[in-house]
């Protein structure tokens, strides 16, 4: 997939959230979007920009994607409720400005911890919390377990023409990219 096409989906945090916090209604619509990257696999990387959790940006190689993503999420609660979608736009053929990249941070489950004593997973929880690093706080729709989705944003990062997204959006470690950082 190359991040040709972009559309945001705003967080519209206390104006219609409730009171709700913005980084929980970020994690709610990040799940109904994981649905839809899930059913098209490497078709959508997710770019969070502006102040954190304002937003969710995602991007596509052709507005096609981009409809049939929008097309699948927006009369969805946690969407049509919490969220505002922007236009798709079209990522200039000349942009030379910032990149980024999201990388997801794995935490083992209790259950993949590959010590037994589940070492592994405190000190990769440890290590995330001492980098502060930000986190979506979801659950799994296939064991109902509540979790943590950490995440890093590399500032200034080389452009990447070709991304290979995970089932949220994000890089990986065997799977590099970064992001134009558009305002």
């Amino acid at each position: 997939m190359r991040p040709e096409h972009y559309v945001t989906i705003e967080v519209l945090g206390s104006e219609k959230g409730g009171g709700f916090p913005r980084p929980v209604l970020a994690g709610a619509i990040l799940r109904v979007l994981h649905g839809v990257f899930r059913q098209h696999p490497g078709r959508f990387a997710l770019a969070l920009p502006g102040s954190l959790f304002s937003g969710l940006r995602i991007f596509a190689q052709t507005r096609e994607d981009l409809d049939l993503l929008v097309a699948a999420v927006e009369f969805h609660p946690a969407v049509r409720d919490y969220g505002r979608i922007g236009y798709p736009r079209t990522v200039p053929l000349d942009y030379s400005g910032p990149w980024k990249r999201y990388s997801r941070y794995r935490i083992p489950t209790r259950k993949s911890d590959r010590e037994p004593d589940g070492r592994l997973r405190r000190t990769r929880i440890e290590r995330a919390d001492q980098k502060n690093l930000p986190y979506f706080t979801l659950s799994s729709s296939s064991s109902g377990q509540r979790f943590r989705l950490y995440f890093e944003v590399i500032e200034n990062a080389a452009p990447s023409m070709e991304c290979q997204p995970d089932s949220y959006g994000f890089s990986v470690a065997s799977r590099p990219f970064s992001l134009p950082d558009l305002p």
